[in-house]
């Protein structure tokens, strides 16, 4: 029974972990660095940024960085910066609105 519970723990787990990569994915993709457009750095009094959909930021985070290519569906919307950075950066509460490429409006 104990190994049963186990099972479970860790398969509910593995599928969060996948789940919030799924979403992530909903929102672009992580990036290589020299492929940024702009840096954007996130202090702690940091609300909210803009982007345009197709742009790659590189996001500096107390001293570390994190580039993202923003590839949105619907062409713009709100995401949570929270929802697309790796596990060790934590930006909380900050939004990224991505505004639609005038390229195709």
């Amino acid at each position: 029974m104990k190994t049963t519970h186990t099972l479970i723990a860790i398969a509910a787990t593995v599928f969060a972990l996948n789940a919030g990569a799924a979403d992530a994915q909903l929102y672009g993709k992580p990036t290589p660095a020299a492929a940024a457009q702009r840096k954007i750095e996130i202090k702690p009094d940091t609300k909210h940024v803009r982007v345009t959909n197709g742009e790659t930021v590189t996001f500096s985070i107390d001293g570390k960085a994190f580039t993202w290519t923003f590839q949105m569906f619907q062409q713009e919307g709100v995401v949570a910066l929270a929802a697309i950075l790796p596990q060790e950066l934590h930006a909380d509460g900050v939004k990224v609105y991505v505004d639609a490429d005038p390229t195709y409006r």
